[in-house]
This record gives C-alpha cells, structure tokens and sequence, in this order.
C-alpha cells in the first residue's frame, strides 16, 4: 500500500491505518512518530492539550504552509528518529485531530499531507522545535476539518512564554495574505522572519510564471517554493531573496533538495552520478532540460553545487 492512496483531508483511525498497510502495530503505537517504511514515517499529533500535564503541553501548529512541531520529552536533535528527519532520510506524512476523545469516544486522524523539514530552533531539547513545510497544504480547501487545523492556535506559544492566542485570532491568516515585503527590523527575529515566507511564496510564483520551469506543471496548489540555499543555512535577507528560490514540482523539489540534480549556469539540468538517467525520465524531466537562470541566482548555486554528489 502506498501513501498516495490516503486522500487529504480524510479520516483515519489508527486501525483503518493498520488494515491499510497490513501493519498490525500502527493499531497499538503510542508514539508521535511511527516508522512505516525505511523512508516514511507517520506524525500522529493531537493539538489540543487540555487536561494533560505541563510537560505534553507541545506547541503543535500551522502557520500558513508551515508547521511547527515539538518533539517528544524525551528526543534530542541528536535522538535518531530526529537525525532521519533533519538528514531527509524519511518522509513524514503529518496526521492530526484537534482532540483525542469527544465523550469517551476516540477520535480519528485527520490526513495532512507530507512534510519537508526546515529547520530546527537551537537551544531547544527535550522537546525539540522543529519548523517544516507542509507540502500538501491547501490554501483554498473547504474541507471542514482541514480549515479547523489550519487555524487552530494553542492557548500559549511555548512553556514559557506569556502571550495568548485564540483559535479565533488567526496569526497566520493575517501573515500569510500580507505580501508587504516586511521590514529590516521585522526581519531581525526568527518567527518574524517565518512571516515572510507568505511574501516569499507568492514572489517566488510570480517570477516563475506559476510553473515549474523544469517539468512545465501548472498545478499551482503541488508546487513547491524551494530555497536554493537552505532556510537552515541562510541569513535573514537570503531567505526571503527571491533569487534564492525556484518554483519546483514535488519530484523535482526532492531531487535538487538532496542535491541529485542542480542547475549550471546557463540552466542545463546536473545530474548526480549515483542517479540512473531513466528514473530522471519516469519522473517527467527532461535530460536535456534548460531553465533561465538570473545573474542573482548564480551565486546560490554555486554553493548547491558543490554539494551535489557529482564531480563539476
């Protein structure tokens, strides 16, 4: 069974997951993170807390196409199930429900789609904070239980921290339809940084005509706004640089993110050398694929370059 046959949005208990993937386990697991396959794994999160004690009091939510996630109190960023994430050796695939149990009765998952992972915040253990993209996010959905995860809000932002947000007073609606590009000093933090991204996605769409340059998809609600230089490596005005960024489909977006394909120049395709050229062409992608690449790009692929596994 593969993951394209669960549709988002839908619900899924833990036992319809089990029969589904004939995998008697994911019926009994208890933890957050459920390993499926040797390269996906599956997020069960319950956003509400209420109830629970301090220390599952998890900051679990969507910003946007952003999610962030606190690991379990007892994982590390070193904990190995963190490093496959961190390192892109798995996919997680995000299933969520706002509580555990109405009257006693268990509530199943709702289906949100894979995640790509961003960054993570230092300083934090134990649980760990980690920020990713949800690819599958849809901006326009009227599916009823994925508009009440997309705004729901936890009632504090953080163990320590003192401010209140409703699930009626959406921070991310407000960001993410303001494409003002913020200012210097709204960009010296790193959440206020995070609310560019809105601004960042629609620029990066707009300078790629809404399709992706490589495969020709116009499928606007699948493509992926992909940093050039990772999020995790850059600075605040290179993350929300415009020439940092190429609107990839999802395929496309894996392969350059892992660096088995990069860009020249002059916008011929690199191939890694541990990449067969057919998979390249099951995938759509032309070998012979030439995108126009900008004189800002240049230095941003410069650096992906060299860490593409392929002598240039």
């Amino acid at each position: 069974m593969s993951f394209n046959n669960l549709v988002l949005g839908n619900k899924y208990s833990k036992k319809d997951l089990s029969e589904i993937f004939k995998n008697s386990n994911i019926s009994i697991v208890r933890e957050g993170i459920y390993n499926v396959s040797s390269s996906e794994s599956f997020f069960f999160v319950d956003l509400e807390k209420k109830g629970k004690e301090e220390r599952f009091h998890f900051d679990d939510f969507f910003e946007g196409d952003y999610f962030h996630w606190d690991s379990q109190t007892t994982q590390h960023i070193n904990s190995p199930k963190i490093q496959e994430i961190v390192n892109g050796d798995r996919t997680p695939h995000l299933m969520i429900r706002v509580v555990p149990k109405i009257k006693n009765i268990t509530q199943p998952f709702i289906y949100c789609g894979r995640l790509k992972y961003i960054e993570y915040e230092k300083g934090t253990s134990k649980p760990v904070h980690i920020l990713f993209q949800n690819i599958d996010y849809k901006d326009d959905t009227d599916n009823e239980d994925l508009i009440e995860i997309y705004s729901w809000k936890p009632g504090k932002i953080g163990k320590t921290s003192k401010s209140k947000i409703s699930k009626q007073g959406s921070v991310s609606k407000e960001r993410i339809s303001n494409y003002k590009r913020p200012s210097k000093t709204e960009r010296t933090g790193l959440v206020t940084s995070r609310v560019g991204q809105g601004y960042y996605r629609q620029m990066i769409r707009e300078k790629w005509d809404n399709r992706c340059p490589v495969t020709g998809c116009e499928v606007l609600s699948i493509l992926i706004s992909s940093h050039i230089l990772p999020w995790s490596e850059c600075n605040e005005d290179e993350r929300l640089d415009v020439e940092n960024g190429i609107l990839l489909s999802p395929d496309v977006d894996a392969l350059f993110d892992k660096h088995l394909i990069s860009f020249k120049d002059n916008g011929e395709l690199i191939i890694s050398d541990i990449v067969n050229h057919q998979d390249i062409l099951q995938l759509g992608i032309a070998i012979d694929v030439k995108i126009n690449i900008t004189e800002g790009m240049k230095k941003y692929l410069k650096i992906h370059r060299k860490k593409t596994l392929q002598s240039i």
